[in-house]
C-alpha cells in the first residue's frame, strides 16, 4: 500500500494544475459541425471499432487528442472517460452472445507492445481487469458472491493496481489514471483517508473532470464505506468548491447517484436541493446540448422529486426513447412515463 499511495501522490508532479473553465468560455463539445462521433454512444462505437481492428494508431491519436483539447461529448461527458468505456470492456464476437475476456486482454498487450511508452494503453489494461473483475465476481450483494468469485475478483484487481503502478512510471500522463485507480480503491476496501488523498490528488490534476466527484460520491454511499448523510454533504462541499459551470454540474452529478428505479425505497434524493439538481441540468443543456443518458436521468429525477412539469416535459422530448443504465428495465420506464401522462391528464380536466 505504500508503493501505491507513493504514485498516487507523485503521479501529477510536474503537471501544472489545470485551471477550471469558466463559464465565459467553456468547453466546447463539438469539435466540427457534423461530427458524426459527438455522442457518447456514437463515439464509444467509433473507439471500439478502432480497436477490434487493432489500429493502435488511431487509438493513441484520439487520446492523445481528447487529453490535449478536454473534449467532451454532447451532454457534457469527457471524451477520455468513454475512451476507457470502450477499450475497457469485451464485446462479443459478431453474431455472439459471450465474451471473450483473454482475447481482449491479449490485444491490449499487443497494444502495449506497439507502443511501450503508451499510457493509454497500460490504463487500458488496468481498466480491462476492473471489469473483468466485476463480471468475475458478479453485480449481486456481498453476499451471493461464490468462494471462487471473490478469489477471481481478487487477483483481477491485483493485476489492474500492478498495471497502473507499471503507467505511474512513464513519462506520459493520463487524467484517466486516477480514475481507475478510484476504482482500484473502491473494489480493495481503502481505509477513507487513503481514498480522499487519491481524490485530492486527482482533482488537483484535473479540477474539472467530474468523473472523480462520481467515483468519490459512489466510495461514500453507506453500500460501500461512507455513513448516512455523507455523499449528500460531499455534493454540497463540490459545488461550493469549484466555480460555476462545474459546480452545478457536478451536483447533479453526484446527486443522479442517489436514484435507481430498481431500488425505489432507498432512492435518497430528499436532503438534496431540486433547485440546484435542475440548474447544473440546465447547465448542461446550455454548455454541451443533451444527451440520451442524460435526459433520462433527468426524467427519472423528476419523478422521484414529484416534480410533474418537469417530468412531463422530459418524457416528452424521450418518447420511446429508454435508456436501460437509468431504468433497468423497460417497466421502470412505463410506469415512470404513466405517471407523468397521468399527471398531464389530470391537468386537463
Amino acid at each position: 500500500m505504500n508503493d501505491v499511495m507513493r504514485s498516487v501522490h507523485e503521479y501529477g508532479k510536474g503537471h501544472p494544475a489545470a485551471a477550471v473553465a469558466p463559464a465565459s468560455n467553456p468547453v466546447v463539445p463539438f469539435a466540427a459541425a457534423g461530427d458524426p462521433y459527438n455522442t457518447d454512444e456514437s463515439y464509444k462505437a467509433h473507439i471500439a471499432i478502432l480497436f477490434v481492428q487493432h489500429d493502435y494508431a488511431g487509438l493513441e491519436k484520439e487520446i492523445s487528442s481528447a487529453r490535449a483539447t478536454k473534449a467532451r461529448l454532447q451532454g457534457g461527458i469527457w471524451k477520455i472517460a468513454m475512451f476507457y468505456d470502450a477499450v475497457g470492456h469485451a464485446i462479443p464476437a459478431f453474431g455472439g452472445s459471450t465474451v471473450d475476456w483473454d482475447a481482449h486482454l491479449a490485444d491490449i498487450k499487443k497494444w502495449i507492445a506497439a507502443y511501450p511508452e503508451s499510457a493509454a494503453a497500460r490504463v487500458a489494461l488496468a481498466e480491462a481487469y476492473v471489469n473483468d473483475a466485476w463480471e468475475a465476481r458478479g453485480h449481486g450483494y456481498a453476499n451471493t458472491v461464490s468462494e471462487s468469485g471473490w478469489n477471481n475478483f481478487g487477483e483481477r484487481i491485483q493485476l489492474a493496481e500492478s498495471a497502473l503502478l507499471d503507467a505511474a512510471k512513464l513519462k506520459e500522463k493520463c487524467p484517466y489514471w486516477y480514475e481507475a485507480m478510484q476504482e482500484v480503491a473502491l473494489a480493495q476496501g481503502w481505509d477513507r483517508d487513503e481514498a480522499r488523498a487519491l481524490f485530492d490528488e486527482a482533482t488537483a490534476f484535473e479540477p474539472a473532470y467530474y468523473h472523480y466527484y462520481r467515483q468519490y460520491a459512489n466510495y461514500m454511499m453507506p453500500r460501500w464505506y461512507g455513513d448516512e448523510g455523507e455523499t449528500q454533504a460531499f455534493a454540497e462541499e463540490s459545488a461550493k468548491r469549484l466555480p460555476e459551470p462545474d459546480g452545478s454540474i457536478v451536483y447533479f452529478e453526484i446527486a443522479s447517484m442517489l436514484v435507481c428505479p430498481c431500488d425505489e425505497q432507498n432512492n435518497d434524493m430528499d436532503s438534496m436541493s431540486w433547485p440546484k439538481i435542475k440548474q447544473g441540468y440546465a447547465t448542461i443543456e446550455k454548455l454541451y446540448g443533451i444527451s440520451r443518458l442524460k435526459t433520462n436521468r433527468f426524467a427519472y429525477m423528476s419523478v422521484v422529486a414529484k416534480d410533474k412539469e418537469s417530468a412531463r416535459a422530459t418524457f416528452a422530448r424521450i418518447g420511446e426513447d429508454w435508456h436501460y443504465k437509468v431504468w433497468i428495465d423497460h417497466r421502470y420506464f412505463e410506469k415512470a412515463k404513466a405517471w407523468a401522462t397521468a399527471a398531464e391528464a389530470s391537468r386537463g380536466r
